[in-house]
């Protein structure tokens, strides 16, 4: 009668239990895993956190900005609005000129990088002395409340009652 040959391969015991090296690579992998779990959770804990801290920043400047308005007597009307646009008030007080050419200078609007053209009308800025096209410079002031140029702010006067612009 003939024996039937049984070698055992180098992946099975002869108990049937995996090899020592499987199991030691079973608990590497948990191991692993038990490491990016944390790191997962405390990637999602700083995300919620950063966000928690934005919204607290935003209160807290919301919070400051009615506290110094309501401690603040009434006074002018500040020229800058809230989001930095420049007052509609300020806007309409700025002096409107028309270019004529009378020279070899040529001037040229810093907002649309175009030369005044004889007849175009212009806005100078007092603070600076700064000239562009009025459109050029209304546009920019619905969101900003600085020279375009040279980023100095723009004085509140208010304009005079008797004078022509």
């Amino acid at each position: 009668m003939a024996r039937p040959n049984r070698t055992l391969s180098a992946s099975q015991s002869s108990s049937g239990s995996p090899p020592a090296e499987h199991a030691h690579g079973a608990r590497q992998n948990r191991t692993l895993y038990a490491v990016l779990l944390a790191l997962n959770i405390l990637l999602i804990l700083l995300f919620y956190f950063g966000i928690w801290r934005y919204c607290r920043k935003d209160q807290r400047v919301g919070d400051t900005n009615a506290a110094a308005a309501s401690s603040s007597a009434p006074s002018a009307p500040s020229p800058y609005a809230r989001n930095g646009r420049l007052d509609s008030r300020v806007l309409s007080s700025l002096p409107i000129f028309v270019h004529t050419v009378g020279g070899e200078e040529k001037t040229e609007c810093a907002v649309c990088l175009m030369e005044f053209r004889e007849g175009e009308n212009g806005r100078l800025l007092p603070r600076c002395n700064h000239r562009f096209h009025t459109e050029c410079v209304d546009m920019w002031f619905q969101s900003h409340s600085t020279c375009p140029l040279c980023r100095a702010s723009i004085e509140f006067s208010a304009p005079d009652s008797g004078a022509a612009v």
